[in-house]
């Protein structure tokens, strides 16, 4: 089987010096391989190629064969990265939390513990002005925040 460290080496050769980072590598049964990389800007298929590129002439199917995928991490991805939450620090995101459930809001900030986050305004009714809700403090460890896509 393929080496994940290995894998985690020849990525972060082939990304350094770009704006482009590596998220997670999958090693699959039957070394299926799943490298998701992100960006401080965008990530475009032409990098995606460029990495497999780069790790197919580093590995040797002769030896052992495999699949690669090599992915964006998408907007559909939860954010992990200190680099990746600060993307969207004062831009919507969503939140899961087990205490508080899911919620839209901005996120204001984070650290190594904690993320703050600004609750969207529920919508006004006839009955009902816009109130004003104080911003969450969530335990980090135990929230998933992804972006949010609004239309």
């Amino acid at each position: 089987m393929i080496n994940k460290e290995q894998l985690v080496i020849l990525c972060e050769e082939a990304l350094a010096g770009t704006d482009r980072f590596l998220v997670e590598v999958k090693v699959k049964p039957n070394n299926v391989i799943e490298v998701y990389i992100d960006s401080d800007t965008a990530v475009n298929i032409d990098h995606c190629a460029d990495l497999s590129c780069y790790i197919n002439e580093k590995l040797d199917r002769d030896v052992e064969d495999y699949e690669l995928s090599v992915l964006s991490w998408g907007l559909s991805g939860a954010l992990k990265m200190d680099r990746q939450l600060q993307k969207y620090v004062g831009k919507d995101v969503e939140v899961k939390d087990k205490e508080v459930g899911k919620l839209q809001g901005k996120l204001i900030s984070f650290d190594a513990e904690k993320v703050e986050i600004a609750p969207a305004p529920k919508k006004a009714s006839k009955k009902k002005p816009v109130e004003e809700q104080p911003n969450l403090i969530l335990n980090r460890k135990k929230v998933e925040i992804k972006p949010a896509i609004i239309f």
